[in-house]
């Protein structure tokens, strides 16, 4: 009996140690991913050294994402998808990412979620 209580007892330090060790830390690493929703056309791009998803959407007017006036992002998704709507107006839905470049250094590219044609 006194075997049983002594593993419990240890069992619940090393659940409290556990979540006091991970609990606050995890959350506060923890940010909710920028989502947003853009309209523009969708335009097939290709650069040297290939620092590029291959997809950019180019704005009317600038907008502000993570505090930096844009007006064209890099898309990330379904190529397929994107040629089908190639220089075409497009309304997308997605998560703000971004990538560290050797030429460009930090750029936006947005990671489409829902992509539709608009009219």
């Amino acid at each position: 009996m006194r075997k049983a209580t002594a593993m419990a007892a240890l069992v619940a330090l090393a659940m409290v140690v556990a979540s006091v060790w991970t609990g606050p830390a995890a959350a506060a690493g923890e940010e909710k991913p920028e989502i947003v929703e853009l309209t523009g056309i969708l335009v097939k791009v290709s650069a040297v050294g290939a620092e590029t998803t291959g997809w950019e959407l180019h704005l009317a007017n600038p907008v502000t994402i993570d505090g930096k006036s844009v007006r064209s992002v890099e898309l990330e998704g379904d190529a397929h998808k994107f040629q089908k709507l190639e220089n075409l107006r497009i309304g997308v839905k997605g998560i703000v990412t971004h990538r560290q470049g050797t030429e460009n250094g930090d750029r936006i590219v947005i990671k489409v979620q829902k992509i539709k044609e608009n009219v």
